[in-house]
């Protein structure tokens, strides 16, 4: 068999594009088969673009570490929304794993939970591994390939999600602002805008993978339909809302009984994309999305010519929609390569959509309170009583707006604490943490306890079991430890690799002890069940405890603790060593 040239791993490189070193194939229907022989082929662009293709997609690559010291590392499938994804791992000829991925299974069954698709690999020095990857889709076939280095990925991968955050927070603030407006005024097209843009923020949380992560991760046939379902529900709300403005200015004009026909078409769209193929649904629902933008922007000539010009900021946030899905059917149906992706063409236009609804409110806020002064000179007391509550709404749709931010924030800031893998607390925080609780101990001559632990034999569990079954038992040592703590206060951190830190406010050395023989025996009699198999393991201990008579620094209390935990490795593992100041 020909076989491609293998990328030679360089360290130096957080990120590499795999494309230019793979080689792809079109095979039989299932990718389960065995790959094609024959007929093999090299890219010529940077970026894998078939388009709509139900065929299977075969690529295959080789990875060769010629560094000093075993790696592992991340191969990523740049794309949400594939059905399947069969990759297959190849050392010396023989297959050595097969991962089944994609959104026709289960979003827990994958090896790394993350909302693209990550294949985690291990090398050992001077090894070289094969990878055929068989894709199939119903959708696009379009996607990056990605080999990283874990450090790096999940450096882009927290400024991914703030970015992510920062969007969510916006449209979800826009979202409860129409509620709330809805609430205390009673207005159907308050209503109408929130479900809008509801509906186009599950829109984009579905092709960036975040709603099968955390909304129906169970539900991969919801996955699959939700483009469909959201953009029924938001050509109809849009339909609705100018139908209802038109009515208001001229009742009984054709134009609203083609609003109402185009929302009824919306809703009957849906079930019919249950039937039909993916390609042709997405053309339904593009069809009918375009002819909703061409009346909108109709209507709002229409409108300009009955001499109304105010009012327009629907019409004009959808004629930005209509351009970004132009956009996104020429970079979906046809070979142009365009500098961005759907998924940030819909933002985008979104964003914008949000800023002309808003400063459309606030604007009418603005010219209802300069319009006050001079009405309230001819209104009666109970007038005055309907100014005050409406200043009431105003300051308590901005306090809920702020608060909602804030919320957002916070929630930013403690995904960015959290180990990807295990589901701890990481590194970062743990040297947060343990400078901010040595200085309260210190002021508040409280005691403080330290214990490091670490996994025995790991590299043994990964050699004979696997990476993905050690990811497993990383996993379940991190959740068994954090059982173990009762106190709010008291924290479990992933030090590294596979080594825990445990921080103990107010707890002396004998109740540290305690706890870290509670971890001990727990660790030892849990059963993992991995997918090679049942994994038993154990783990040792180092416990330290600072003194009120001595000042020690962060990296002087984890020295104590780490030396008790190589005193607990020497002395056979699998037990607790406590090491005390006065020693």
């Amino acid at each position: 068999m020909a076989e491609p040239t293998p990328y030679q791993i360089d360290l130096n490189k957080g990120s590499v594009n795999l494309v230019p070193f793979l080689e792809y194939n079109i095979g039989n229907d299932d990718p389960l088969e065995t790959p094609p022989i024959e007929g093999w082929s090299t890219l010529s662009e940077d970026f894998i673009k078939f388009g709509y293709d139900d065929r299977v997609h075969w690529f295959r690559f080789g990875l060769q570490n010629i560094n000093p010291n075993p790696t592992s590392l991340y191969i990523e499938l740049d794309n949400a929304l594939l059905d399947n994804v069969t990759v297959y791992t190849l050392h010396n000829g023989k297959v050595r794993s097969v991962q089944n991925l994609g959104d026709n299974y289960s979003f827990v069954l994958r090896p790394v939970l993350q909302e693209t698709f990550i294949i985690p690999i291990s090398l050992l020095t001077d090894e070289s591994l094969e990878f055929y990857i068989a894709v199939q889709s119903q959708g696009t076939v379009n996607f990056p390939l990605t080999l990283w280095q874990k450090e790096s990925f999940q450096q882009q991968e927290n400024y991914d999600r703030l970015l992510a955050g920062l969007f969510i927070g916006i449209i979800s603030a826009a979202v409860f602002a129409y509620l709330i407006v809805f609430i205390f005024s009673q207005s159907k097209n308050a209503l109408l805008d929130a479900a809008l843009m509801m509906s186009l923020l599950m829109i984009t949380l579905t092709m960036n993978g975040y709603a099968f992560h955390y909304i129906w991760p169970e539900y991969p046939l919801m996955q699959q339909h939700a483009v469909y379902l959201f953009s029924c529900i938001a050509m109809a709300c849009s339909a609705l809302l100018a139908r209802n403005y038109i009515h208001s200015v001229q009742a009984g004009h054709p134009l609203t009984v083609s609003f109402i026909g185009i929302a009824i078409g919306a809703v009957v769209i849906l079930p019919l994309t249950l039937y039909v193929s993916y390609q042709w649904g997405l053309y339904l629902v593009m069809v009918a999305a375009i002819t909703l933008c061409c009346f909108h922007i109709y209507s709002g000539f229409w409108l300009w010519k009955q001499g109304v010009h105010e009012d327009q900021d629907l019409n004009l946030g959808v004629a930005v929609l209509l351009a970004a899905m132009l956009f996104i059917a020429v970079n979906s149906f046809t070979d142009a390569n365009l500098p961005f992706t759907n998924l940030d063409l819909l933002q985008l236009a979104m964003l914008v959509l949000v800023t002309i609804l808003s400063v459309s409110m606030i604007k009418k806020r603005m010219e209802k309170d300069h319009e006050t002064p001079f009405t309230l000179a001819h209104e009666d007391f109970e007038q005055s009583d309907d100014l005050q509550t409406q200043l009431a709404e105003q300051n308590l749709e901005l306090q809920l707006t702020l608060r909602e931010l804030e919320d957002r924030n916070n929630e930013l800031e403690k995904i960015n604490t959290l180990d990807a893998l295990s589901g701890i607390h990481n590194r970062r925080h743990f040297d947060k943490r343990i400078q901010a609780e040595i200085r309260r101990s210190r002021r508040e001559l409280t005691p403080l306890s330290l214990i490091m632990f670490d996994i025995d034999h790991f590299k043994a569990v990964n050699d004979k079991f696997g990476h993905v079954a050690g990811d497993e038992v990383i996993r379940t040592v991190a959740h068994t430890g954090e059982e173990q703590l009762n106190r709010s206060s008291d924290e479990i951190f992933r030090y590294g690799g596979e080594e825990f830190a445990m921080l103990l406010p107010n707890t002396d050395i004998a109740g540290a002890e305690v706890l870290a023989e509670k971890v001990r025996k727990n660790i030892e009699e849990a059963q993992i069940a991995t997918s090679s198999g049942t994994v038993k393991c154990t783990v040792s201990l180092g416990v330290a405890c600072t003194n009120k008579e001595y000042k020690l620094t962060p990296e002087q209390f984890v020295e104590l603790s780490d030396k008790a935990l190589y005193a607990a490795k020497n002395n056979g593992r699998n037990c607790v060593v406590v090491h005390k100041i006065e020693d």
